[in-house]
């Protein structure tokens, strides 16, 4: 049988038309366990990011070839447009935030903490935390589904006042509240717009030449920001994009070599595995072998 792409869920238009062009939607675990399943197979929310608060039992996490088994009360922050997929006991009880990249992006440059933690998943378990720390993100919660509810004066205000809350709450427990160096507002938007160009360009532009010309900075100057913020090169960073897109596919579809080599923009299939050979230490066979679940 022909494994598909992994599908893109739309909460607004797939669950709730209501929400269609909102940024923000909030919702009991339960409410969309019961809509889409407790056994939620590999999908993706494109642009979206979201928060799973479970509040009991076991769960399972896949995303992006890692499994995460907690017991007991955990959260998870699953990135924009990253394959995923969760299975919580029956009637396990809990909260699941979803919410535009572009309103974390606000938030994170507002702080001017931006930072890498939220290309990456999320897993903090309860057991893992101290009493005080687990007990101010199921406060936030609580607030969150307060003002979600009551849809009070400032409404609006309030819901991004409270998310501004969390994600510090967030980047204090991973450990990030505090960035390596201080990263000025205009360095901050401009590793954004980086990272916007990547994501829309990463097929057809890996030189770096295009992207400086697009946010109109030289290449030394877009290598120290990128060093600064992140500790990576520009480079590196695409040839980054290129490899995770290589792992979803060889993982998730049956496309060949040949078609997934022209499908990221590779002319000949020869150099697309010496590639990813490079950036792993796996031929991309092998990984396909070690990683792929029918």
């Amino acid at each position: 049988m022909t494994k598909e792409w992994i599908p893109n869920i739309d909460l607004g238009q797939d669950y709730d038309s209501k929400y269609k062009d909102e940024t923000v939607h909030f919702d009991k675990l339960g409410k969309l366990a019961d809509f889409f399943g407790r056994d939620m197979p590999m999908h993706l929310h494109a642009e979206y990011c979201q928060i799973h608060l479970v509040q009991a039992g076991k769960t399972f996490f896949n995303i992006d070839q890692n499994t995460y088994e907690t017991q007991g009360s955990a959260l998870f922050f699953t990135p924009s447009s990253t394959p995923h997929a969760f299975w919580t006991e029956p009637n396990a009880p809990g909260f699941v935030l979803t919410m535009h990249a572009s309103v974390l992006a606000s938030i994170t440059d507002r702080l001017q903490a931006f930072n890498n933690i939220f290309f990456l998943p999320i897993v903090i378990e309860e057991r893992h935390t101290t009493q005080a720390a687990w007990r101010k993100i199921e406060q936030i919660f609580d607030l969150l589904k307060y003002e979600w509810i009551g849809q009070s004066k400032l409404h609006s205000e309030a819901i991004e006042a409270i998310l501004q809350l969390l994600i510090i709450h967030l980047l204090r427990l991973s450990g990030s509240q505090h960035p390596r160096y201080q990263n000025n507002q205009a360095e901050i938007l401009s590793f954004r717009a980086f990272s916007r160009l990547v994501e829309t360009h990463f097929v057809d532009e890996r030189r770096i030449t295009f992207y400086c010309d697009q946010l109109k900075i030289n290449e030394s100057r877009l290598n120290y920001i990128c060093n600064k913020i992140t500790d990576t090169s520009p480079k590196k960073i695409i040839n980054g994009r290129i490899i995770l897109d290589a792992k979803r596919l060889l993982s998730h579809t049956n496309m060949n070599l040949t078609e997934i080599s022209y499908t990221l923009g590779f002319m000949d299939p020869s150099y697309f595995s010496r590639f990813f050979y490079k950036n792993t230490q796996s031929t991309p066979t092998e990984f396909r072998n070690e990683h792929r679940k029918d």
